[in-house]
């Protein structure tokens, strides 16, 4: 009786798994669908899927069709742009946040600094206040000091996603770390530089990379910054904007772009997939 009824729940319950995964990957699977059909086999009713897929949308979408030789009429996107300015933005904003937040995280998990847990929450406090909240000032700030719709401007205000979650995490990992490693290596002569380089940094080494692919997620889907503070430096979530004007929605192309925008993260979730794991679980347990 006890191993029908395990059974029987073990059924169960890989029926919900499944089910909740099939809930979750249906709008990965629909805009997938959409990107490959026209404008007027998605705006029928009921649904169809099945169809004649087509690339014109990414075509388009990269600006390798002609304008007006399309049957959207003249459409210029040139998606590449906006994509290699997520790319600049993202990877500069984890590169300042590494170099920032982990000499930070040291100093939070292993000197006593007065009033070190309030200073900590301090900063995590950055990482749950609105972004309108800062983005305001900042568009004035910014005109004014010429960083407005720049790179480094732009890099230096995804600190407020990107720096308080490094700063956190690596705070996490080093004290997971037991601290009589680094006071057997200062009593054979090693300085501290030393040994946060050669000895702390290495055993950082998993947790750090599933943190920057973790804060590199964060600023590529970033949408509220990049709107307000760009305009030829806009990212990927403002560029899929501009697809949707009043009365000229161009919904295969957007989805395209949406599966464009998804590639990159994909693939790099696939390739740190391993020190994502290791990085979401190294402070966890000690």
């Amino acid at each position: 009786m006890r191993l029908k009824r395990s059974t029987s729940t073990n059924l169960i319950l890989n029926l919900l798994v499944g089910i909740c995964a099939l809930i979750l990957t249906f709008p990965l699977v629909w805009i997938v669908m959409m990107s490959l059909k026209q404008q007027a086999e998605i705006m029928t009713w009921p649904p169809t899927f099945v169809f004649s897929p087509t690339l014109e949308n990414f075509r388009v979408l990269f600006d390798v069709a002609q304008a007006g030789a399309t049957s959207y009429g003249t459409i210029k996107v040139d998606f590449l742009t906006p994509i290699t300015n997520s790319v600049v933005i993202a990877i500069g904003s984890v590169i300042v946040s590494l170099l920032l937040g982990v000499p930070a995280g040291y100093v939070l998990a292993r000197r006593d600094v007065p009033f070190k847990e309030d200073i900590a929450f301090f900063i995590l406090g950055f990482r749950f206040a609105p972004a309108l909240l800062i983005v305001i000032p900042l568009f004035s700030i910014f005109q004014t000091i010429g960083l407005y719709d720049t790179y480094l401007g732009m890099i230096w205000v995804y600190q407020v996603v990107t720096l308080p979650m490094i700063v956190w995490l690596s705070r996490s990992y080093i004290e997971d770390i037991p601290k009589d490693i680094e006071e057997a290596a200062a009593m054979d002569g090693a300085k501290p530089f030393r040994v946060v380089l050669h000895i702390v940094l290495p055993l950082l080494k998993p947790g750090l990379i599933g943190a920057s692919l973790l804060i590199f997620l964060l600023a590529w889907h970033n949408f509220a910054l990049g709107l307000i503070l760009s305009s030829t430096k806009a990212p990927v979530t403002v560029a899929l904007l501009k697809l949707l004007n009043p009365g000229v929605q161009f919904y295969p192309v957007m989805a395209a772009g949406l599966v464009v925008t998804m590639i990159i993260p994909v693939i790099l979730i696939i390739i740190g997939q391993r020190h994502l794991e290791r990085g979401l679980t190294f402070g966890a347990v000690k």
